[in-house]
């Protein structure tokens, strides 16, 4: 061997040595990465599953904050008043020199458009005629809207809206979480895949280096000339370079899944030992199992359910948008009962033994004038038509065009890989026929040479179309998330 053959060794055992030494070193933890510990990552919550969940927990927020405003609620006041003024005349009656008032009370909303109100309240004041007069009572407070929300008619929608969207938001989340999963599955199909790639790699890169080996040799015997020499090199390197793209592509897809699982930030991920027939035979099983469905198996997608939510909550929103702008009528009364006397303490004797009743009825009405008000209820009308429809359109797309699409893609490369099968079998044959008769020396090196890459090329390619299978499936799980198959199961 010459001195550029073992300098070349030399430096490959070195790199080698960094490498294998580099994991120590550095000291991080070992995780061997399966369909198990994805499982596992993705229920201690990465990022993304939390962003998933806050999405879940703001429309439930919602649903609680309407909840909230029609809960009991406590008001307590207090104060004095003090003045100095002076009278313009001694029967001037118009200046309070001072006074005091207390008051607690319960409010209560309901969403019947019907508030109810109850309070305690004592008052205590002294003009230029009177010194001390208090006023000690309870009083109850009725405020009935007949018009806009009468009986609750659109609080009642509202309610029901929110609720219906909770429930959807439900079933987003679910499809959501589905499609999280599906997208750390694919990077990890993709790492296999790549491994594979890497061990068919790997071996050529061997092979081109012993072919390297035995044309230096000729060149030393006068067989082979530089330029036959420098081919076999090129071969060699090319054949190396390949072989550290895919080792680049490795670390995108290392990346890619620890962003997407931020726990393995700082480990060292090694993929877990996988019986490669045994996963293909689970994949074959499913894609039969999805064919087997000739129309759109809904009773494993919640995205029917989801259009069906969208539908009525449609409906609801489009009847609280009718009511906005609409004249308010409201019938307003209070029921009090007092006692009066001077000073706080007679007035609450007064109050206690011969209390009076005080009562009040009136109606309040609002109306919207001008045409502003109309033009921004169609403008709210149009808003809501369109985007539950935008909404409606894309869910429809999903279900129906990912079953019959899937099915049709997945009988496409199905075939494209079965002729790869084919064609890598009868490689196989042919290459090592090609072997012996370079060893007779009935076929040149090059000849031999121009075999391998033709079928290594034949080899990556029925490992991408497995990819691409897998890729396909996931994306289908993401629609129909229950289609029962065992490769839809981890």
């Amino acid at each position: 061997m010459n001195q550029t053959g073992v300098s070349m060794k030399f430096y490959i055992i070195v790199i080698m040595s960094v490498f294998a030494f580099s994991g120590i070193i550095s000291g991080k933890e070992k995780v061997v990465l399966s369909e198990e510990f994805i499982k596992k990552s993705i229920e201690n919550e990465p990022p993304g599953v939390q962003q998933i969940q806050g999405s879940f927990l703001a429309v439930k927020n919602e649903l609680q904050n309407k909840n909230d405003r029609f809960g009991y609620q406590l008001n307590i006041e207090g104060k004095s008043f003090n003045s100095d003024e002076r009278l313009l005349s001694n029967f001037d009656g118009g200046v309070v020199k001072s006074s005091s008032a207390y008051l607690v009370g319960l409010q209560k909303p309901t969403q019947y458009g019907v508030d109810i109100g109850l309070k305690a309240f004592s008052n205590k004041s002294t003009n230029a005629f009177i010194n001390d007069a208090a006023t000690t009572g309870v009083s109850f407070s009725l405020a009935v809207d007949l018009y806009q929300n009468f009986l609750g008619r659109s609080t009642s929608n509202d309610f029901k809206k929110s609720e219906l969207s909770l429930k959807r938001a439900e079933l987003e989340k679910k499809t959501q979480l589905k499609g999280f999963e599906s997208n750390v599955r694919k990077l990890y199909w993709a790492l296999v895949a790549n491994n594979e790639q890497k061990v068919l790699l790997s071996s050529l890169v061997k092979m081109a280096e012993k072919q390297y080996q035995e044309v230096l040799k000729r060149n030393k015997q006068g067989v082979a000339d530089i330029g036959e020499v420098a081919r076999y090199r090129s071969e060699w390197t090319t054949r190396k370079a390949n072989l550290l793209s895919i080792g680049y592509q490795r670390s995108t897809l290392l990346k890619a899944i620890k962003e997407l699982l931020p726990g393995l930030s700082d480990k060292e991920i090694q993929l877990a030992q996988l019986d490669i027939k045994l996963a293909k035979a689970t994949v074959l099983a499913c894609t039969a199992k999805i064919s087997s469905y000739k129309d759109s198996p809904l009773e494993f997608t919640n995205y029917d359910d989801i259009i069906n939510f969208l539908n009525k909550e449609e409906q609801l929103e489009s009847k609280i948008v009718d009511t906005y702008g609409n004249t308010k009528i409201k019938l307003v009364g209070e029921y009090s009962s007092v006692g009066r006397d001077y000073g706080y303490e007679a007035s609450n004797s007064n109050f206690s033994s011969d209390s009076q009743p005080r009562k009040s009825l009136g109606l309040q009405i609002s109306i919207p004038l001008g045409s502003r008000t109309g033009k921004n209820r169609d403008v709210k009308k149009l808003m809501v038509k369109k985007r539950y429809k935008a909404q409606k359109v894309s869910q429809l797309l999903k279900v129906k065009a990912y079953h019959e699409q899937t099915v049709e893609m997945i009988t496409i490369l199905q075939e494209v890989l079965r002729s790869q099968r084919d064609t890598n079998l009868s490689l196989d044959k042919s290459l090592k026929i090609s072997r012996i008769k370079y060893k007779q020396a009935r076929i040149s090196l090059q000849e031999l040479i121009s075999e391998q890459d033709f079928h290594l090329r034949s080899r990556l390619g029925e490992i991408e179309t497995n990819l691409t299978i897998i890729n396909a499936l996931m994306d289908y799980f993401s629609v129909y998330t229950d289609i029962p198959c065992e490769f839809n199961r981890i």
